[in-house]
């Protein structure tokens, strides 16, 4: 890592480490916030491309084309979406700016320990707290956000629930799921956006067909008598 070019360091708590390799070795360092949404696996493709002298290759290109035409089949179903996450602070910095993007609103926003990124979190406040406090102020949401205990709550609220951090210990393939890059991104829109499809409620003759207003009807046999 010494005869390195750069350091690419991932979330804000490797920044320490990120300066502690630059310090020892000379080595400059970039660090991105997140690498979920558009904006910022571009950011990622553009630094790359800028330090190798090198085009982003057609692989890429293609993978940011069919996350862009998922963003477009997605936003219908997140537009308005209110969520509630507990999270680490890198993970709820992520989660919760991808969801602003895709039109959700974050109702709540739980997390762990303080760290820069909180400030920038889209929420009036976020709160140091635990699986409580998340189900204490998730009434109404739509989605629950978090790992695998926050089960329980989700179950006695009756919201949809997406895990994700650590632990996920009640689902297969969890050590295997990618959320990262344009793919991981685009994978991350149908996993979600399915949950929000699948507890839409269709309307029904009695939601939809206009009712004439009850007056109407009292001034109708007014008048006919």
């Amino acid at each position: 890592m010494g005869s390195a070019c750069w350091t690419v360091a991932i979330g804000e708590q490797m920044r320490g480490a990120a300066i502690t390799l630059e310090h020892h070795t000379s080595v400059p360092y970039k660090l991105f916030g997140r690498l979920t949404g558009l904006a910022a696996c571009d950011e990622l493709m553009g630094f790359l491309s800028e330090i190798s002298g090198v085009p982003v290759p057609k692989k890429y290109r293609r993978q940011r084309s069919q996350l862009i035409d998922a963003m477009l089949d997605g936003h219908f179903y997140f537009g308005g979406k209110r969520v509630a996450i507990a999270a680490e602070p890198d993970l709820l910095f992520t989660m919760s700016h991808w969801l602003h993007e895709m039109g959700c609103k974050i109702q709540v926003a739980v997390t762990t320990a303080e760290s820069p990124v909180l400030e920038s979190i889209p929420v009036d406040e976020v709160l140091l707290g635990d699986l409580e406090d998340l189900e204490m102020r998730s009434v109404g949401a739509d989605l629950i956000v978090t790992h695998s205990h926050g089960r329980q709550a989700a179950e006695r609220l009756q919201i949809p629930f997406y895990r994700i951090g650590i632990p996920v210990f009640d689902r297969l393939g969890a050590g295997q799921q990618v959320t990262v890059g344009y793919r991981g991104t685009r994978n991350l829109i149908f996993d979600v956006g399915n949950l929000f499809m699948a507890n839409t409620h269709e309307p029904t003759p009695e939601t939809w067909i206009p009712k004439r207003p009850q007056s109407n009807n009292l001034v109708t046999l007014q008048l006919l008598q």
